[in-house]
């Protein structure tokens, strides 16, 4: 699928719980727990030391998660009653995050959102003449959706126009403590005057990783709601591009890679793992893009400008509601592709709007609650309540496990829950129009591997492996499965 991976938001919140574990870190000192930390020892590295080491390890086992097939056999009880809601609780958290980037400019944060609208909705379908350049054939004119692909593009470029006019005319205001202060564009101007152009980054250049108990359960925590949240991206996405619900074996490798991700950034000091970026599925539904080769020029991109410090650096002078204008352009299509995974459960259903609504409450006001009420779980345990604290914390993470037990537990039919359709939907939904299963499996086939699959059909071996397109599991479909009565000349 084209899903980009990157750092995630859910490890923020166990890396600060780690890093303020032993106390102030301005002044130096902490207070020793278990001889990890002397009056002497420089606290800040050692503790993001053991940030960083309990991130490699709780990746580890998201690595380990991913390759032995374990996510896939959890797949089998969820449905869509269950990943609906983690969609639509992402969308909510995203919004979140959007209003408060648009609260130094509400003005800039609308015009950004409106042009959003505008180039993707309104203007989608006006085609711009452009010049294009081919072999044989020279230069020539071409008609493409220019405002639809690059609507996101130039909201922003527009929107980051209006706040540097607004910041050189001096009517955002140049004192840190007024709200306007944030919408400024010079705010990051020493950052940027003080950055190197080129920069080589390397494992240990900071710190290297330290294992600790305590550092290890906080990040699994953040690797779980991580896991959840890539599993209602992995849906959504399909969604988006139209093509087959992912299969368990594409599953367990997107599972894995982010596992190693996570382990690569605790090499490298980052602090934080990888996870699928949510914001990256809503854009493919705003510019109808959905290329695998533009999110592998895109991943390019990213790799050759983490050594152009120059260039990021000047990326930071993005003003906030120009982020929060463009996140509140796509927050609300998150939450309609969770709404629209309801259309495969019976609606109709006390059942369902039960599990449904108490996933929503749950998800949304536990965590809430958490985070206003520090310190509520206290058993004397400080690793156990700071890893249970951060599960809590986490809206998708409360809603998914409501809803995976409450799903499982109340009686229902597999009609009445959505599985009859969920349960294959990865070859049968390819089937509704009659196709054979010879195209039903040719529509899977975009979650193959590029290259050498011939060899891997080949193997007798390869149908055991877990993460293989040819894992026995994802593959093995009976016709007792996909009833159709016969075609006739009236059908």
């Amino acid at each position: 699928l084209p899903i980009t991976q990157g750092a995630s938001f859910s490890y923020i919140p166990p890396a600060i719980a780690l890093m303020t574990y032993y106390g102030d870190c301005s002044t130096g000192e902490g207070q020793q727990q278990n001889g990890t930390l002397t009056q002497t020892d420089d606290s800040s590295k050692i503790r993001l030391a053991e940030v960083n080491g309990g991130l490699l390890v709780a990746s580890l086992i998201e690595v380990l998660i991913g390759v032995t097939g374990i996510i896939s056999i959890i797949m089998r009880f969820i449905g869509p009653i269950s990943v609906a809601p983690v969609i639509i609780l992402l969308g909510i958290s995203l919004s979140r995050i959007a209003w408060s980037n648009c609260h130094p400019s509400w003005g800039v944060a609308l015009f950004t959102a409106g042009l959003v609208i505008l180039f993707s909705q309104i203007l989608k379908n006006v085609k711009v003449p452009m010049i294009g350049i081919k072999k044989g054939k020279g230069v020539y004119i071409v008609r493409t959706r220019l405002f639809l692909k690059f609507s996101m593009f130039l909201a922003i470029m527009f929107g980051w126009l209006l706040s540097y006019i607004l910041t050189v005319t001096n009517v955002f205001s140049d004192d840190p403590s007024e709200r306007t202060y944030n919408a400024r564009t010079d705010i990051s101007n020493e950052v940027f005057a003080n950055t190197r152009w080129i920069a080589f980054p390397y494992p240990g250049q900071i710190v290297w990783p330290k294992f600790t108990i305590a550092a290890f359960f906080g990040m699994l925590a953040a690797v779980i709601a991580s896991i959840v949240e890539s599993l209602g991206d992995y849906s959504a996405c399909s969604k988006m591009c139209e093509v087959p619900t992912p299969p368990s074996h594409a599953i367990n490798r997107g599972i894995a890679i982010e596992g190693l991700g996570g382990m690569l950034s605790g090499m490298w000091g980052t602090g934080t793992g990888t996870a699928s970026y949510s914001s990256n599925v809503v854009v493919i539904g705003i510019t109808k893009v959905a290329s695998r080769r533009v999110m592998q020029v895109v991943g390019v991109i990213l790799i050759v400008l983490a050594f152009i410090q120059i260039i990021c650096s000047f990326l930071s002078t993005l003003p906030d509601p120009v982020i929060g204008g463009t996140l509140l352009a796509k927050t609300g299509m998150t939450i309609s592709i969770g709404i629209s995974l309801l259309q495969k459960i019976d609606l109709n259903s006390s059942r369902n709007m039960f599990v449904l609504g108490l996933a929503l409450c749950f998800g949304i006001c536990l965590p809430d609650y958490i985070q206003e009420n520090p310190g509520v779980i206290n058993t004397g345990l400080p690793t156990f309540d700071s890893s249970v604290s951060i599960l809590l914390e986490t809206g998708i993470f409360v809603g998914f496990v409501v809803a995976v037990f409450f799903d499982n537990v109340i009686p229902g039919t597999k009609e009445e829950r959505g599985l009859t359709q969920t349960k294959s939907s990865s070859l049968e939904d390819t089937m509704e129009g009659g196709e054979s299963q010879n195209e039903a499996d040719a529509a899977l086939r975009c979650y193959d591997f590029p290259f050498g699959m011939n060899a891997i059909r080949r193997s007798k071996f390869a149908k055991y492996i877990p993460i293989s397109p040819t894992y026995r599991p994802c593959r093995k479909t009976t016709q007792k499965s996909i009833k159709r009565k016969p075609h006739t000349v009236e059908d």
